[in-house]
């Protein structure tokens, strides 16, 4: 048997992280995925201390977050837990406020606008409150690849944007949607565990070089954003899904916050 025993080193004392790992795959923000023979699997931030392959161990020192300022930002989250809705069915979309996917307790809402984007048409759309929660229901005969985003101004200007799947077999390229900071998927398709998946960040409309590119998934315990990319000449960073459920990516420059929900099924 090839596999081996993980162990991370926390305050001088060994813990035990993940039995019977068989996948290990060190990332290029400090984070390595790992894999059990059981399907089991997590992403840690740390660095490869020593193997013990002999005797089926493999140990890691830990590498704490950093401390950072956590500004509030929005986010979308559709209200299913499948990725998709199908032809006919009511699209219910849900707004959040906080940081890293956490919501932030008795947050408040200011001068809000919503819009969703069908085929390079922008058409502003009605936010509600339901219970306490802000949500956005879109007509049943929304269909393709259907952009919603949503604007709040105040002392910096946040936006929220999410690309939802209305019928099935719509992989076509995706548009910008023209927000003066954006996030966009490079080639849309079925996001699944385990593949890469690449983003590239705009300013105006043209490729923002540089940008830190935080990205999370709502499964995370971490505190603060788990992975921080940096966007490539084209604006481009891609990042390897390891995790079940939404990942959000988020970049922030001058007064304005930009957030972009990439909806995966599994």
């Amino acid at each position: 048997m090839c596999e081996s025993n993980v162990y991370i080193c926390r305050g001088g004392q060994e813990e035990l992280l993940m039995e019977k790992v068989d996948r290990i795959i060190p990332g290029d923000d400090a984070t390595i995925f790992l894999e059990s023979i059981f399907g089991e699997r997590k992403v840690v931030k740390g660095k490869i201390r020593e193997m013990e392959l002999v005797h089926h161990r493999i140990i890691l020192d830990e590498i704490k977050e950093p401390t950072t300022s956590r500004e509030l930002e929005n986010w979308l989250e559709p209200g299913t837990d499948h990725g998709h809705f199908h032809e006919g069915e009511e699209v219910v979309l849900k707004l959040h406020k906080g940081y890293n996917m956490h919501p932030a307790e008795e947050a408040e809402f200011s001068s809000l606008q919503a819009f969703v984007v069908n085929e390079g048409i922008a058409a502003e759309v009605e936010i509600k409150d339901h219970h306490g929660v802000k949500e956005i229901n879109l007509d049943q005969e929304s269909d393709g690849l259907v952009q919603v985003y949503v604007q709040e101004n105040g002392a910096k200007k946040l936006f929220s944007k999410i690309v939802m799947e209305v019928g099935h077999h719509h992989h076509h390229g995706l548009e910008p949607a023209g927000l003066p900071l954006e996030i966009i998927p490079c080639n849309f398709s079925h996001a699944r565990m385990g593949e890469n998946y690449e983003v590239q960040v705009l300013e105006a409309g043209n490729p923002l070089k540089g940008a830190e590119v935080r990205v999370t998934y709502s499964s995370t315990l971490n505190h603060d954003y788990p992975h921080r990319l940096t966007a490539n000449e084209e604006g481009k960073a891609k990042i390897f899904l390891s995790a079940k459920g939404n990942y959000l990516f988020s970049v922030s420059n001058a007064d304005i916050i930009s957030t972009f929900t990439l909806v995966k099924s599994f």
